[in-house]
């Protein structure tokens, strides 16, 4: 009887999960249609069909916890409303057991997310980023890596196309997969048919351990500005995997990398969230007063509302420098799953 009632739950969750989502990927397909409508009219409507599909992963990241919590919340209201959970507690069965089903779908709903975050979510916002450059000329470019005509790398730290101009490059020289000496610039600018010019530069030899401080220098990369892929570091369209790896490699060359560990911090977080908005939904949903069906809603927008402005503060304060990155990304989830645990002590079983 129990394994029945597992899958009773648990399919009565799933069904109100799935229809919270889609009704969020509409709501939010339709919203971002409408904020991009000059870029709309100018692709067309099956290239806006694209874009927009091209961003659902990024939305069902970010809206699976809110989804999670409705379902929790909705569900138990429900068994509530119609006397389900007095029958359940009578047979002897505590409402921590009745709630199982409802962890293990959160539980799978994290497993999602991180499989969407790795996977779905970077080739969907390329789609749409390459969409976007069809018609749209960016001006900038941010963490730009490639390899110059000897086949050494060169980072950018920013770049106006425009103006050609940047800050903070770095040339590294590699021989037998060791670096054998760094350039840094404050400044670089690019002088044509391949030429780029470095000023304020910071040249060290990696193999005497030498360092020598030059005005300005001139290297022919053989790279032209129209040859730079598009490829800036964005630390949203990144996967866990290639962030972290981007993080370390940023890191052995001596770049402040606050701003992508806190990315990369706050997207495990993210993930994690179902599970802790169930702990806190839980409890909502049991005790219903009077079976009120907006008693629901309100307590969810609230709890929804209070949720992501705590989370944006810290991951502001993180950014900022002002927190430790893996605090700042970890800090609501562990206030918020805190408050989950203490709701659910005071659930009569």
């Amino acid at each position: 009887m129990v394994k029945i009632l597992d899958r009773y739950v648990f399919s009565e969750a799933f069904k109100i999960l799935i229809l919270s989502l889609v009704t969020f990927l509409t709501l939010f397909g339709i919203v971002d249609l409408v904020s991009h409508i000059n870029l709309v009219m100018k692709i067309g409507l099956s290239k806006s069909l694209q874009f927009i599909v091209g961003r659902f992963p990024l939305y069902t990241v970010r809206v699976l916890p809110i989804a999670v919590l409705i379902s929790t919340m909705v569900t138990l209201s429900r068994f509530s409303s119609t006397n389900e959970l007095t029958v359940v507690r009578a047979l002897g069965i505590s409402i921590y057991r009745f709630s199982l089903p409802l962890f293990a779908l959160a539980v799978i709903s994290s497993a999602f997310s991180l499989f969407v975050q790795e996977t779905l979510l970077p080739k969907g916002l390329k789609l749409t980023r390459s969409i976007t450059e069809e018609h749209v000329k960016p001006e900038k470019l941010n963490g730009v890596w490639f390899q110059d005509k000897k086949r050494d790398f060169v980072f950018l730290w920013s770049f106006n196309l425009r103006e050609k101009t940047g800050k903070w490059a770095s040339l590294i020289k590699v021989k037998n997969f060791q670096p054998t000496e760094r350039l840094d610039a404050e400044k670089v600018y690019y002088a044509g048919k391949g030429v780029w010019k470095f000023e304020q530069v910071l040249k060290r030899d990696l193999v005497n351990f030498k360092t020598v401080e030059l005005p300005s220098l001139k290297l022919n990369l053989g790279v032209d500005v129209k040859d730079l892929k598009l490829s800036g570091i964005n630390p949203q369209q990144s996967g866990l995997f290639k962030l972290y790896v981007t993080i370390k490699r940023l890191k052995k060359i001596g770049y402040n990398t606050t701003e992508m560990e806190v990315e990369l911090y706050s997207k495990l977080a993210l993930a994690l969230f179902p599970i802790v908005v169930t702990a806190i939904g839980i409890p909502f949903g049991v005790y219903n007063p009077r079976n009120r069906k907006g008693y629901t809603l309100a307590i969810a927008s609230l709890i929804v509302v209070f949720m992501w402005v705590t989370t944006a503060l810290f991951l502001s304060l993180g950014k900022s420098g002002v927190l430790p990155p893996l605090y700042a990304a970890f800090a609501p989830l562990m206030l918020f799953g805190a408050l989950g645990l203490f709701l659910l002590g005071r659930v009569e079983s």
